[in-house]
């Protein structure tokens, strides 16, 4: 199933959703694969020669690609319909039919197994379906400790019971890079510092979802920045990630060759959570474009690295334009993390809270315990959409301030005490 595109070429196409036997001008087209072809073809000649947006459905074709301009059918296990891009109706989602997970990797399925490294499993050494088949959630950190913190927090406000004298258990001790935490429907991860560290686990964690089957999963990047405009203790939902040059796409090399892969985050999904603040909230929820560096000191305008060839005035004209663009804050993972699960068509968003405006200054002097309190602030922000989500779905029943899972086979990773 794969593609003979070049990635640059690729992200020009956008896939729908096509189920089997889909209605077209409800007559069911007989999915004999002589008669879909013929068609496929009268169409794409149709199409080309009008050039003309057009919806077109077929039966039994898992996707149908459109390009923003014409050219050549590639026709295989898959239907790459070129036509002009459309803008309304189309779902980028690369998900099988029932909502899991689908990698734009056929090598994958050729391999007798598949090494999760740097998270300690495999698909042949664990029945990943029976230990993740459940996930909904998969949130993501910088730090081990913050993401430890998190699943102790989401499982108290789901009310997720643990047998007497047994603790959460991380699941990825043995691999020595990141932590990770299961908590009923929630995964907590940690994906360390920068773009190189969160790119590596979000390939692995999106072929774990693959391998357990996960069903529209959501990925939550839950982190620290600073504020471009901002006081500290201000949670920041993405609406777009940014690099240094304030281009909405990832670059990275390819066999040598530059590949570009739009970041873009689930809009809705922001705003969603935006809804979530309170008005009693002691602090305010803002919703803006993030601007993602490669560099905690130069990347981002910092004066006070082992290293500075910019003036004061340079820097504060470099974060005037940011602010001028839209931009509300600067860290270093939001790139990547909305470029990859876009590119995976996985729902996600990043919630971050400022610790310093950096129109005011570059170094962190709120006291520790300050700092621990902000960094609670989007945890809070995402539980209330966890806990909200389940209770709709009818898998959370809230007792008091906290609530009772009902899942019907509870995959639990303890230690006893």
């Amino acid at each position: 199933m794969s593609l003979m595109l070049d990635e640059e070429e690729l992200d020009d196409y956008v896939p729908l959703r096509i189920n089997p036997y889909t209605r077209a001008q409800d007559s069911r087209i007989v999915s004999f694969l002589f008669i879909k072809l013929y068609i496929a073809w009268y169409i794409t000649c149709m199409l080309i020669s009008r050039n003309k947006n057009c919806l077109v459905y077929f039966s039994n074709l898992e996707n149908i690609y459109f390009s923003k301009s014409p050219a050549n059918i590639h026709l295989g296990k898959e239907l790459i319909l070129v036509t002009p891009k459309i803008n309304t109706f189309l779902m980028k989602r690369c998900q099988y039919s029932d909502g899991s997970v689908r990698l734009r990797n056929p090598n994958i399925e050729l391999m007798d197994q598949d090494i999760l490294y740097h998270l300690a499993l495999g698909s042949g050494s664990h029945d990943l379906v029976e230990m993740f088949g459940d996930v909904k959630f998969v949130c993501m950190g910088g730090t081990p400790k913050r993401m430890e913190h998190f699943a102790n927090y989401i499982m108290q406000e789901i009310g997720h019971k643990l047998p007497a004298g047994t603790t959460l258990l991380d699941i990825t001790k043995n691999s020595y890079r990141y932590s990770m935490y299961k908590v009923g429907p929630v995964l907590s991860i940690s994906h360390g510092m920068g773009i190189p560290s969160v790119s590596i686990l979000l390939h692995e964690v999106i072929k774990l979802m693959y391998h357990a089957k996960v069903k529209d999963p959501i990925f939550i990047r839950i982190g620290t920045c600073g504020g471009v405009g901002y006081e500290g203790g201000t949670v920041i939902i993405s609406e777009e990630a940014l690099d240094e040059m304030m281009k909405p796409y990832m670059e990275l090399m390819v066999l040598g060759k530059l590949v570009r892969r739009p970041a873009k985050l689930d809009r809705q999904l922001a705003r969603d959570l935006k809804g979530l603040a309170h008005r009693d909230d002691p602090y305010d929820t803002v919703i803006g474009k993030t601007m993602c560096s490669n560099d905690f000191y130069e990347g981002q305008g910092r004066l006070d690295g082992a290293f500075c060839e910019f003036t004061e005035a340079d820097k504060m004209e470099y974060l005037m334009k940011l602010q001028k663009a839209g931009v509300v804050n600067i860290e270093m993972e939001s790139l990547c993390f909305a470029a990859l699960t876009n590119h995976a068509g996985i729902q996600s968003a990043v919630v971050c809270v400022t610790l310093l405006d950096r129109l005011k200054g570059d170094q962190v002097l709120a006291p520790k315990e300050v700092l621990e309190e902000w960094q609670m602030r989007p945890q809070k922000l995402i539980a209330r959409y966890i806990t909200t989500y389940l209770q709709r779905k009818g898998r959370l029943s809230l007792e008091g301030s906290h609530g009772s899972m009902y899942v019907k086979s509870p995959r639990r990773f303890i230690s006893e005490n």
